[in-house]
């Protein structure tokens, strides 16, 4: 194979085809509203891989079956939880309290529950699962002040939930289970 110059064409050519290449544009803030740390529709739906510390995972799914007024319920195995969205955060029907409230900012916290507080840990956070590598994670702490049980969720922006850490103290034991997430779908149903 032999090499050619380009010669004067091919070079002006190279320069305008550098030159009109689109520069990279400026990554934005990320969106850290509620509704994007938990994204809820109709056929929302995400799988995770659970870890109860015995070495076998099992498989969980959660679905958006409904969303209607800012009131999405949530099927999980046999349950079906309801939550409520709206410009004050995202919460549990009927309980006291927010999984997520806005603004949020490292160290903003709020009750989450009965005896529970909740506080935002960490942001900007990466994360990797078997769904993929995320960015602008969100990692929130919730404590219970009466059975010490602590969960921390990872949000991802644009994601949803990925990861679940919950711990608590049993008998002079840590009882940790892990939830990754595995698998997303954010279409809604037609």
């Amino acid at each position: 194979m032999s090499f050619r110059p380009l010669g004067r064409i091919g070079c002006c050519l190279l320069l305008v085809a550098c030159a009109s290449a689109p520069a990279a544009k400026p990554k934005g803030p990320a969106d850290l509203s509620v509704g994007s740390l938990y994204p809820l529709g109709p056929g929302f739906a995400w799988s995770y891989d659970v870890d109860g510390g015995d070495g076998q995972p099992v498989l969980a799914t959660a679905r958006v079956v409904r969303f209607e007024a800012g009131v999405a319920e949530v099927a999980t195995g046999q349950a079906v939880t309801r939550y409520f969205l709206g410009p004050e955060g995202l919460g549990r029907a009927g309980q006291s309290g927010y999984l997520l409230k806005p603004p949020i900012a490292l160290q903003a916290e709020w009750p989450s529950g009965h005896d529970t507080i909740a506080r935002v840990v960490a942001l900007g956070e990466r994360l990797q699962t078997p769904a993929g590598d995320f960015a602008d994670c969100v990692v929130v702490e919730e404590q219970n002040a009466g059975s010490g049980q602590r969960i921390r969720t990872t949000y991802c922006a644009g994601v949803g939930p990925a990861r679940l850490v919950s711990e608590m103290r049993v008998r002079g034991q840590t009882l940790r289970v892990t939830a990754t997430l595995r698998g997303y779908a954010l279409e809604a149903e037609p």
